[in-house]
């Protein structure tokens, strides 16, 4: 079945036209409209965009679709009044996230229990600690996982993660100035960047 937007429908100029032409208050004409009113709500078009294109509150377009037989909207159709599509939904592609590769997270995982450790005068676990964050930030960075997507595989807030990034200086602060923020002083942290 055909997903049709529910919203900003607009009738084509010349259905516009056609209506103009049944304009005139005779009783076939009449007919004949509401014929091709029900046609067109048959075809999927709203309420609103068939009653602005009438001139008519969207409850008379309701009103007219029920009264009037399936059988009349068939008949106008077949006589070449132009009954097109109404827009349709552009259905979105499902989302694609970027995964951190196998060795990085294993490598990750490795660390981390050694890397929660570490306060910040602490010596022990400082050097798991700092390849932690670097494979952080290099997941982030390099790879183009977010943190968000990086935290639900380590099982942490990423919230978490970005504090950390920010302790170690790969990433600033969010916001203002705090004392939680505060990189780690430079006598305290192992000089070691692994290569890639």
């Amino acid at each position: 079945m055909t997903k049709h937007t529910k919203q900003g429908h607009v009738l084509p100029q010349e259905v516009l036209d056609t209506f103009t032409s049944l304009s005139a208050r005779t009783t076939s004409n009449e007919l004949e409209r509401n014929a091709y009113v029900k046609a067109l709500r048959e075809r999927g078009w709203t309420l609103d965009s068939i009653g602005i294109a009438v001139g008519v509150t969207r409850e008379r377009i309701r009103q007219i679709a029920v009264a009037v037989p399936m059988s009349e909207a068939i008949r106008v159709a077949a006589n070449g009044y132009p009954i097109p599509e109404p827009p349709k939904i552009i259905e979105k592609s499902s989302p694609q996230f970027v995964e951190p590769s196998e060795e990085t997270l294993k490598r990750l995982l490795e660390l981390q229990p050694y890397a929660q450790q570490v306060r910040s005068y602490g010596k022990a676990y400082r050097k798991e600690a700092e390849e932690y964050t670097w494979l952080v930030n290099y997941a982030h960075t390099v790879e183009g996982v977010t943190l968000y997507r990086l935290a639900k595989r380590l099982g942490v807030t990423h919230g978490a993660l970005r504090f950390r990034l920010a302790r170690y200086g790969y990433k600033a602060p969010v916001s203002g100035a705090s004392k939680a923020y505060t990189p780690i002083l430079e006598e305290n942290r192992i000089n070691l960047r692994p290569t890639e």
